[in-house]
């Protein structure tokens, strides 16, 4: 009998995606994401005034209203949006009916401090777009959206980062399974992975390696590091020896 797998839940998909999100964030603070900003949704952009303006495109999410304790999906589309902006939020949204998952297929629910966090996370992994921003939009408001630039690409991952984002990672939400997660991050960057047995992994940077340990229900216990040794200058190539000077043919001595 064919085994199929089952389709993922709202916590798998939050497993999946928690590890590379952090990351991501990281370097979009990094690169001003912190900054004055102004929204132009006609348009699909969302513009962060940095040292290097970043002019993004804009992939609305949906709201978050403490006022009426709730999540509203963009993909309902009540402001009558364009198209290309909710556009992601679709696609999350037909993965929700495909997979019977409550919180991404349910046009309102009920909003908790944890939920937009969640339900961004879950609409990474789907989208592979893993860079968010909340926009407050007054009231206690927030305004979610999912950002997407070409600086946003990042550079080759380092010891120290992912020393940092790992446990970063998955101190910021509920995980229900950090060997997931870990493999998760490793596989979407691209990063080689190995178990040495069921509690340990060692996954590869760009300078070094990191080994990533675990207990017997999947936690992560502890986190440490190899470093390559940076390879040994080669020696400048001696000078040519000097020639005597070459006269022409008629040259001479002064």
């Amino acid at each position: 009998m064919s085994q199929t797998n089952p389709a993922p839940t709202l916590q798998d998909l939050v497993d999946r995606a928690v590890i590379l999100s952090t990351e991501h964030q990281a370097h979009f603070a990094e690169l001003g994401g912190e900054s004055a900003w102004d929204a132009d949704l006609e348009a699909g952009t969302l513009t962060f005034h940095s040292e290097i303006p970043l002019v993004c495109g804009a992939h609305f999410l949906g709201t978050a209203a403490p006022g009426t304790q709730s999540w509203l999906w963009g993909w309902h589309n009540v402001n009558n949006f364009p198209e290309g902006v909710v556009a992601a939020a679709e696609h999350v949204h037909q993965r929700g009916v495909s997979g019977g998952i409550f919180e991404l297929s349910t046009a309102e629910i009920l909003l908790t401090d944890a939920v937009p966090y969640r339900l961004a996370l879950a609409a990474k992994a789907v989208t592979g777009h893993f860079t968010h921003f909340a926009a407050p939009t007054g009231g206690g408001t927030c305004a979610w959206f999912l950002l997407t630039h070409p600086r946003f690409e990042l550079p080759p991952a380092s010891v120290p980062r992912v020393l940092r984002v790992i446990p970063e990672g998955i101190g910021s939400t509920t995980v229900a399974d950090h060997r997931r997660a870990v493999r998760a991050y490793a596989v979407l960057r691209g990063l080689d992975i190995r178990w040495l047995d069921e509690q340990t992994a060692v996954v590869g940077a760009s300078d070094g390696e990191v080994t990533v340990a675990f207990d017997g229900h999947g936690r992560l216990t502890n986190l440490s590091a190899t470093l390559t040794a940076a390879p040994e200058p080669e020696p400048a190539p001696a000078p040519p020896p000097e020639r005597p000077e070459r006269r022409g043919w008629f040259g001479r001595k002064k």
